[in-house]
């Protein structure tokens, strides 16, 4: 038996770290990324796709990504889908309940339970009101595999969203296997009890530079005595960030081709990446933006730089200097601005000396 756990799929999501014209294309992509897992679903005979929370953005939802998400949902008719609401998509249900096929089965605010031969995928929407009852209300026969899906963050774990929490010290000797999560969009993985673990399948498919890397879900197999879990990679393209030193480097397009041969050797044209450019230089050593980004977007479906590059101004360089340039800096040094203001007008009255502005 099979069974896919993915969550965080925010259908419908504006996509604003990129321009209009790429951010319409990877707002349909990601619509038809979960196409393709009911797709995959069927082909492979999955018995039941748990959504474990915030399958769409936000609570309105437009009718031509309800429609898609439905359609998909109806063509993959052998296999059941779980919806668990999640902080993000809590009126869904009640907006589309007309238009949902057969095979669309909702948690809701009391544990709902769903029985495939062996294995039993208990459920539940959490909400301030049911929170303090939420585990005791929890009853699994430890005959069965039991899957649980929650939608929140493990205590203990940082977000700035206020989402509901799930304690799993709460959820020790349940007889829970497997705990489905929602919420987080990386996955990641931890123990329940010597019997049971947890996960975040991750979001389905990345949207900005917060979700960086490989995205996908999670398949659950069993024998009917075992479940086991695998993070099968899915996503449509991967968002990179990566960061490179320009220190000790000759000149910046030196730089800038070692730059785009060391991303090409790991990223592939359909990348969606970010450079920052770190480390210090010399007010000679000019960084030029506009040219890498320009390169990245060339090689890649998107690109941007930030430079956190510093300009180190040594007054060593510039003592026996005896050209225009020398005197324009050692009076700037030797000026009552700032550091920070010193490196700053050195580093423009530099270029404007050579012609460069």
């Amino acid at each position: 038996m099979k069974i896919i756990h993915t969550s965080d799929l925010h259908l419908d999501s504006r996509i604003d770290t990129l321009p209009p014209d790429k951010s319409k294309i990877r707002r349909d992509e990601i619509l038809l990324t979960f196409e393709k897992l009911c797709e995959y679903a069927e082909k492979e005979k999955v018995c039941a796709v748990i959504i474990a929370g915030d399958a769409f953005d936000t609570a309105r939802v437009s009718k031509k990504a309800a429609e898609r998400f439905v359609a998909a949902i109806s063509r993959a008719k052998n296999t059941d889908f779980l919806y668990l609401s999640g902080n993000h998509d809590v009126e869904f249900l009640s907006a589309y309940r007309e238009m949902l096929p057969a095979n669309f089965k909702a948690f809701n605010k009391g544990w709902t339970k769903y029985k495939y031969g062996e294995v039993t995928i208990s459920g539940i929407t959490l909400d301030k009101y049911n929170a303090p009852f939420v585990y005791d209300g929890l009853k699994l026969d430890e005959n069965d595999i039991n899957i649980v899906c929650m939608h929140g963050q493990v205590l203990g774990y940082r977000s700035e969203e206020a989402a509901e929490t799930v304690s799993i010290p709460m959820l020790k000797n349940k007889n829970i296997d497997y705990l489905a999560l929602g919420h987080i969009h990386s996955y990641s993985q931890g123990k329940i009890d010597e019997r049971g673990e947890y996960a975040y399948s991750g979001c389905l498919d990345g949207r900005g530079f917060d979700e960086t890397g490989v995205k996908g879900f999670v398949l659950l197999e069993t024998d009917g005595k075992k479940l086991n879990k695998t993070f099968v990679p899915f996503c449509s393209r991967v968002f990179y960030e990566k960061e490179f030193s320009v220190e000790k480097e000759s000149s910046f397009y030196a730089f800038r081709h070692k730059v785009i041969d060391a991303l090409r050797d790991e990223c592939n044209e359909r990348s969606i990446i970010k450079v920052i450019i770190k480390g210090s230089h010399g007010a000679d050593f000019i960084v030029d933006k506009d040219d890498l980004t320009a390169r990245l977007n060339e090689n890649f479906f998107f690109g941007k730089v930030y430079d956190r590059s510093t300009v180190v101004i040594r007054e060593e360089d510039y003592a026996l200097d005896k050209s225009v340039r020398g005197e324009f800096v050692r009076g700037v040094l030797g000026s009552g601005l700032s550091e920070e203001e010193k490196n700053a007008v050195i580093v423009t009255g530099l270029n404007a000396l050579k012609g460069e502005l």
